[in-house]
C-alpha cells in the first residue's frame, strides 16, 4: 500500500472517529440537558404541590383555632359556631386532595409531615365538633372551657408545630442550600433554651 493510499485511509478513519465522538458528545450533552429539564420540571411540580398543601393546611388550621377562640367569648353564639364548623368540614376535602398531591410528589419525609399536619388539625376540629354538639345538647360553653380547654390548647400547639414542621420539610427539599443554615439556627435556639431553663449557678 503506497503512502498516498495510507494517508487517505487514515484521513477517512479520522473523519469517521471524529463523527462518532461528535455524535456521542452530542448525545451526552442532550442527555444532560434532558436531565436538567426534568429536574427543573420536578422542582416546579413539587413547589406547586407544596404551596397548595401549605395554603390549605394553614387556612384550616387558622379557622379551627378561630373557632376554638369563640368558646372563650362571653357572648358565644351557637349558630355562628355551627356555621364555622360546617366551613371546617367543607375544607377537609381540599386538604385531603392537597396532601395527596404531596404524597405523590414526595419525598417521603415531606409526605409524612403533610399527613401528620392534617391529622393534628383534624384532631382539634374533631374536639370542637364534639363541643358544638354538646352545646347543642344543652351544655353551657363555659363548662367546656373550664373542663377541657387545657386539652384543646394542647391540640392547638400540636397543630401549629406540625404545620411548621411540614413547611420546614418543604424548604429543605426546595432550598437544600439553606438547610445547613437552618440547622445551625435551631442548634443556637436549643442552646439558648437550655441556658435559660438550666442557668449556671
Amino acid at each position: 500500500m503506497d503512502s498516498v493510499t495510507l494517508l487517505g485511509l487514515v484521513g477517512i478513519g479520522g473523519t469517521l472517529l471524529g463523527t462518532v465522538v461528535g455524535a456521542l458528545g452530542t448525545r451526552s450533552a442532550a442527555s444532560v440537558t434532558i436531565r436538567g429539564q426534568t429536574s427543573v420540571e420536578e422542582q416546579k411540580a413539587r413547589r406547586q404541590a407544596y404551596s397548595a398543601c401549605s395554603t390549605a393546611l394553614m387556612a384550616r388550621r387558622d379557622d379551627t383555632i378561630a373557632l376554638l377562640q369563640t368558646f372563650l367569648d362571653d357572648d358565644f353564639n351557637q349558630v355562628d359556631a355551627q356555621v364555622r364548623l360546617q366551613s371546617l368540614d367543607e375544607q377537609r376535602g381540599s386538604v385531603a386532595r392537597s396532601v395527596g398531591a404531596v404524597v405523590v410528589e414526595g419525598p417521603d419525609a415531606v409526605a409524612v409531615h403533610a399527613e401528620s399536619a392534617a391529622e393534628s388539625i383534624e384532631a382539634l376540629a374533631s374536639r370542637l365538633r364534639d363541643w358544638v354538639a354538646s352545646v347543642s345538647g344543652g351544655l353551657h360553653h363555659a363548662d367546656l372551657v373550664e373542663s377541657e380547654m387545657r386539652f384543646a390548647r394542647q391540640d392547638q400547639t400540636d397543630a401549629l408545630d406540625r404545620v411548621g414542621m411540614f413547611s420546614e420539610a418543604c424548604r429543605d427539599v426546595l432550598h437544600p442550600e439553606e438547610k445547613a443554615e437552618r440547622m445551625a439556627r435551631r442548634r443556637q435556639l436549643r442552646r439558648r433554651r437550655e441556658r435559660r431553663d438550666h442557668p449556671i449557678e
